[in-house]
């Protein structure tokens, strides 16, 4: 028997059931597209604040010389010789969090040499041309396997512990492309969502930062002397120009060079003394140097 709710003008008990069906699902689906659509929205979110975190540290390298140090107490403050550890924001200024609420984790560039790049423009710039070698390494999925040094990185990390390891930081352990975010070692990876890996990853190469925080210097020769003078480049062992009595000269330099003042061609003879003293070396704007 067909039962109605009103004579031959209402749903039957089964056309009612079909209704409900289908807005549930509706509705099931309606939740799941805002799932989504929020998750997308605090992923793009937490980019931008990962943005302006790399922006703000090649900011403070070309005011500086140098890149922070990382915060290793927690108060947001960048600790001398701390490599790794949370991005200091209260050094840059910057929002202290990502939209998860976290800290972001910061690492930069510090080998077993001492060729690390928070310590002054000098040992940045010379550090930079020479070529980085040593932590902080990135595999990222969206080259190749191999993993490379960076100048630094940050990382946020996600909504969670993904991969259960008992940290935030997740880790990549199967297939071409691995890397481990909660330790570095042996290396960081940039890698797309997974159901076990979420985290973002911002890094800054060293060409970048050596093209922002380098530049083209100048070094300005004044001879003071009675005799010629040879601007020496002791980096690429070569005589870049002879300055006679009395005259001062202006040379374009590679940043990073050490350059020499001497007496004689081609590496000869003695260092003169000059002010300020020589050797040294140049990196950012340049220097004026008189030889008395």
């Amino acid at each position: 028997m067909k039962l109605k709710l009103s004579n031959n003008k209402g749903f039957t008990l089964i056309e009612i059931a079909i209704v409900l069906v289908i807005v549930g699902l509706l509705a099931g689906g309606g939740l799941s597209l805002m799932t989504v659509l929020t998750e997308r929205k605090t992923r793009n979110d937490t980019l931008d604040c990962m943005n302006e975190a790399r922006a703000a540290l090649i900011n403070f390298a070309k005011a500086n010389g140098r890149l922070p140090w990382a915060d290793a107490t927690g108060d947001g403050v960048s600790d001398a010789g701390q490599a790794i550890g949370s991005l200091p924001f209260q050094t840059l200024g910057i929002r202290p969090a990502d939209s998860h609420g976290r800290p972001l984790k910061y690492a930069l560039h510090n080998n077993a040499f001492n060729n690390n790049l928070g310590t002054d423009l000098t040992t940045s710039c010379s550090t930079l041309r020479g070529g980085l070698t040593g932590a902080p390494l990135i595999v990222d999925s969206a080259g190749t396997p191999a993993a490379f040094p960076v100048a630094a990185v940050l990382i946020s990390a996600g909504q969670g512990d993904l991969d259960g390891d008992g940290s935030v930081f997740d880790r990549v352990t199967a297939g071409i492309y691995q890397g481990n975010n909660t330790t570095g070692s042996p290396n960081y990876i940039r890698n797309p969502p997974t159901n076990t890996f979420d985290d973002l990853v911002v890094y800054i190469d060293q060409y970048t930062l050596y093209g922002e925080m380098c530049g083209n210097p100048q070094l300005a020769v004044r001879n003071s002397t009675a005799a010629n003078i040879y601007i020496y480049d002791n980096t690429n062992h070569t005589d870049i120009g002879i300055i006679a009595p009395g005259a001062t000269v202006s040379y374009g330099i590679t940043s990073g060079s050490q350059m020499q003042i001497r007496n004689a061609a081609g590496g000869g003879g003695a260092i003169l003394a000059s002010t300020p003293a020589m050797p040294t070396f140049i990196a950012g704007s340049g220097i004026g140097v008189t030889v008395p």
